[in-house]
């Protein structure tokens, strides 16, 4: 219901929390200073009616003492004096018999029936008092008994400034709340108009043209701030947009490289060499070799993306013992290496660790076919080894190394080291990438660089599971 009357404009809103917060700090303030000047009138005017009092007493007191007998006229003519025309004084006797009574020419007799109406300074939260009263008991030499003088006083008057200051205040507060409401509308428009400007460029600008950046024009460290971040935002979008312009271009290139290969056999077939047993044979057997290097790709590329969409680490990695797939990837690699190049495997016992086995033999396979590809003699070293908290997976070749200056772009999609040498060696550019995310899956780490003996070395660190 309140959101139903809170405006979607950010300078209407601004404006009307603005009048609201205006509204309930005069509100406060006028409370205060009704109750306040309240405060201060009555309890002036009831000290005046308090010195009054003592004259009277005083006074009578005197006068008494020089008579002997009340004089009922005399002390007509003596109160009439300091009586104002919304006072009432009384004088009584010990015994509560009223002696003389003179009231003011507006005196109101009404305004002493409601006592809780009637002001006394012992009350601490005053609310409007229809009347102030003081009294007080005094003795004559002349009287055995103590007199007492009442008076009481009309607030008509006070209550009439009280209203009308209560009036001034209502007024007044009116004004200051439309006077906030129009000049916070304003001043907030101010604040916000280089908000609004950055808005206009942020509308101004084009998918086609993510290069440009908003100007940081205004001095406010908010816009300024907002600015920065939409800036960095951009530098983001674009460097994955070029990475994905990239990774399509790169895709689209290793494609048609096999369909390129295919398209030439089918029209060599078509035209004449159908009829020739040995061009059919061969342009057979080429088309098969494209076809199974066209489904590795693709196979890669679904893979990739499927980890980089984030499907893949939401799969549960379950604790499990290395050493049986170590035998397995040992005696599957050693029948593919050749004769000339000899595959050494070393690892230790109790080599415990959650992972998902399919994904963890996929990364040993890319890094062993790429040891055999590139090693032409020598051997290829797998050795797996617990240290701390951490198992260590380190894949060495004798072949012919990585220059230095490739080593930060090796796990990056389609990228080749040496281009011809790897496309003729059936490589798609996509291995390592792949690998880099089964480790990063496994919220490991990996490092390659040249090796000692001059080949390659591939360091993998994956969490070890913890028997504590």
């Amino acid at each position: 219901m309140i959101k139903k009357w809170i405006p979607h404009s950010l300078t209407s809103r601004l404006a009307f929390l603005f009048t609201i917060a205006m509204v309930f700090f005069l509100l406060f303030m006028n409370l205060f200073v009704y109750w306040a000047t309240m405060q201060l009138v009555y309890r002036h005017e009831h000290q005046l009616l308090q010195s009054k009092v003592d004259v009277i007493t005083n006074e009578i007191a005197d006068d008494l003492t020089s008579r002997s007998a009340f004089n009922h006229a005399h002390l007509q003519q003596v109160l009439s004096k300091f009586v104002n025309e919304y006072q009432s004084v009384s004088l009584f006797t010990a015994d509560e018999k009223k002696i003389i009574t003179v009231q003011g020419p507006k005196w109101r007799p009404e305004v002493t029936r409601d006592i809780e109406k009637i002001f006394t300074p012992e009350s601490y939260f005053i609310m409007q008092k229809k009347a102030l009263q003081d009294e007080r008991t005094f003795s004559v030499p002349s009287l055995s008994t103590p007199l007492r003088l009442e008076m009481v006083e009309d607030t008509k008057p006070l209550n009439h400034f009280i209203h009308i200051l209560l009036l001034i205040l209502g007024t007044t507060s009116v004004g200051a709340i439309l006077i906030s409401g129009v000049g916070g509308y304003f001043f907030a428009r101010l604040s916000l108009r280089p908000l609004n400007r950055l808005m206009t460029e942020i509308y101004q600008m084009e998918a086609s043209h993510l290069s440009s950046r908003l100007s940081p024009r205004s001095t406010a460290k908010e816009i300024t701030t907002l600015t920065e971040a939409f800036n960095s935002l951009l530098d983001r979008i674009e460097a994955v947009l070029s990475k994905q312009k990239q990774f399509a271009s790169d895709a689209s290139h290793e494609l048609r490289t096999p369909l390129t290969i295919i398209d030439g056999y089918l029209r060599l077939l078509d035209r004449w060499g159908k009829d020739k047993v040995e061009v059919r044979e061969e342009a057979i057997l080429a088309m098969k070799q494209e076809c199974v290097r066209l489904f590795g790709l693709v196979d890669d590329l679904l893979m990739l993306a499927k980890m980089e969409e984030g499907s893949v680490p939401t799969e549960i990695l379950e604790v499990q013992e290395l050493t049986p797939l170590l035998e397995e990837v040992k005696n599957a690699w050693r029948s593919a290496f050749p004769s000339n190049l000899r595959l050494v495997c070393r690892w230790e016992d109790s080599l415990v660790l959650p992972m998902k086995r399919e994904k963890i033999r996929r990364l040993l396979d890319i890094f062993l076919d790429n040891a055999r590809k590139y090693t032409d003699e020598g051997e290829v070293r797998l050795n797996v080894y617990k240290k701390e908290e951490w198992v260590h997976i380190i894949i060495e070749d004798t072949g012919i190394g990585i220059d230095e200056n490739e080593l930060p772009f090796i796990f990056e999609r389609f990228y080749r080291v040496d281009k011809s040498r790897s496309r003729q060696r059936g490589g798609s550019g996509l291995g390592l990438a792949i690998a880099k995310s089964i480790v990063d899956i496994h919220q490991g780490h990996v490092t390659i660089q040249r090796a000692s003996q001059g080949g390659t070395a591939v360091h993998i660190m994956l969490p070890a599971h913890s028997s504590i």
